[in-house]
């Protein structure tokens, strides 16, 4: 009833944008604000709404990629932060409402819209800046286990996904889901049972497969699962959009999930089984069942937790990389520039930092041989490697970066994964400082085509992305993680790979 009532009041919002000429929303989140959002917008890009894109960057190249294909005149712009004090949504709700200002005057409040708990420091903002509206979430649900709250819902009605559908589908698996279901006919339970029964038994990279039409759910379950899980030295590590190995190559700390829709991995995935590998499959008949699974897998990862014996519902070493964070910023603005760190390996214009003492990294001839060194000293079946890239996010970026873990992945067949920075850190980063000491890490940070400044901060999204860079890896140092870090300089990537 709670979500019915909810919904009556977005497709009243939804109506009123859309009859006010509103063709575009700019979305500024982190984390559990905005990945059911993304996801959504991707998986249904035919819906008959409004175009959402997401900007969860500190990178100026996307920030200002985002501003240039979101005119503001048609633009409607989207706080969204359970928190309300999140640094990076702050940053960009202040860049973009003073870009907005320029162009509209006293008029900028009719262009944004809140999302936050009661009682934050944006209810608080939004309010007194004249918001066209302030939404209101339940303080009770934390952000990671909000797709089904205001932050994935009223994005969802907003792009013309079908309230009845999402009503539907949330209810029906709510009911199978119940307590008083038991394990084998509760779908949440047996997934979360299959899931912590593999960890247990060393099977912890948890590999996810999808159909095409659903590739981006992937994203959203990476925080929810590795958020949730990695914690006290132990933890479940979501793979998601790993390129394919060679089904020999698949070592035995693996576990599949297929989540089918057009069955375009049902071979591959009767392969696995053949070849050992647990696997459970979720068939979908319609996209909207989205709606289902997104409560299906909230109550599967908190069985899980609860079997591996960890709080699904805290994020213990988040803090750490934003403690860490502001002390390098309050480093730049005292002696105007950050700490700098001792350079390991220098060549072509590109420097790398590493504590690690393994054979090969430091006489490297290239970037590659370098990664390769590196990499080498991971241990299949046991360990796995994590691409971070504090670089934009956009397609080619992608595309190369899915070459370089492909190449990894050929060179060594442990699991592999991918994140952007900052955007990991209120994701997987969790897992990377408070799970078991199994990953090896790749920082990638190079330096912006352009910059912009952050309003009344006195520095750059530029500086703000290497100060969060510099604070992600201090944290992983500081519990004996394998780290290599690589700056690019003004080399492309895609010159490697």
């Amino acid at each position: 009833k709670t979500l019915e009532k909810s919904i009556a009041e977005y497709q009243e919002i939804a109506a009123d944008l859309k009859a006010q000429g509103f063709k575009k929303v700019l979305l500024l989140g982190m984390g559990g604000s905005s990945l059911a959002p993304e996801v959504l917008a991707l998986t249904f890009p035919q819906a008959d709404g409004l175009k959402l894109q997401i900007v969860d960057s500190t990178d100026p190249d996307q920030v200002l990629a985002a501003e240039r294909a979101n005119p503001v005149e048609e633009t409607v712009y989207i706080v969204s932060s359970k928190s309300g004090g999140t640094a990076e949504v702050r940053a960009l709700m202040d860049y973009f409402y003073e870009r907005a200002k320029a162009t509209l005057g006293d008029k900028v409040g009719s262009h944004f819209i809140a999302i936050t708990d009661p009682g934050t420091l944006l209810e608080r903002h939004a309010t007194s800046h004249n918001f066209r509206h302030v939404v209101l979430a339940d303080a009770s649900i934390g952000g990671r286990f909000s797709a089904l709250s205001p932050f994935g819902v009223l994005p969802a009605v907003l792009i013309g996904v079908d309230p009845q559908k999402i009503i539907a589908e949330s209810t029906r698996m709510a009911k199978n889901c119940a307590p008083s279901n038991e394990v084998g006919s509760n779908q949440g339970a047996a997934l979360g049972v299959f899931m912590g029964t593999a960890a247990l038994n060393g099977k912890d990279k948890l590999t996810i497969l999808t159909d095409p039409e659903m590739a981006a759910f992937g994203s959203w379950l990476e925080q929810l699962i590795a958020e949730s899980s990695g914690k006290d030295g132990k933890g479940i590590v979501p793979i998601d959009l790993e390129p394919e190995l060679p089904l020999e190559e698949y070592a035995k700390d693996r576990a599949f999930v297929y989540i089918e829709t057009s069955g375009t991995k049902l071979s591959f995935c009767e392969q696995l089984v053949a070849h050992g590998h647990p696997l459970m499959t979720i068939h979908l008949s319609d996209l909207h069942e989205i709606f289902a699974e997104f409560y299906r897998w909230e109550i599967a990862i908190s069985v899980a937790c609860g079997l591996l014996g960890v709080n699904a519902f805290d994020q213990p070493n988040v803090q750490d990389s934003k403690t860490r964070t502001v002390a390098k910023i309050n480093d730049y603005k005292e002696k105007g520039a950050l700490p700098s760190l001792p350079v390991t390996w220098e060549r072509d214009g590109m420097t790398a930092s590493f504590v690690s003492e393994v054979s090969g990294m430091k006489e490297a001839a290239d970037l590659k041989a370098l990664i390769r060194a590196f990499v080498e000293q991971a241990k299949a079946g046991e360990d796995y490697i994590a691409i971070n890239a504090y670089l934009p996010r956009n397609e080619r970026m992608t595309d190369t970066l899915q070459s370089m873990r492909k190449w990894i992945g050929e060179l060594n067949p442990c699991a592999t994964t991918l994140g952007f920075g900052p955007r990991f850190q209120h994701s997987t980063g969790q897992l990377h400082k408070g799970g078991a000491n199994n990953g090896l890490f790749i920082q990638l940070v190079g330096t912006p085509k352009e910059d912009c400044e952050i309003p009344s901060e006195g520095m750059t999204f530029s500086v703000l992305e290497k100060a969060q860079a510099l604070g992600d890896l201090e944290a992983l140092l500081s519990r004996d993680r394998r780290a290599l870090r690589i700056d690019l300089g003004e080399r492309s990537l895609a010159d490697f790979f």
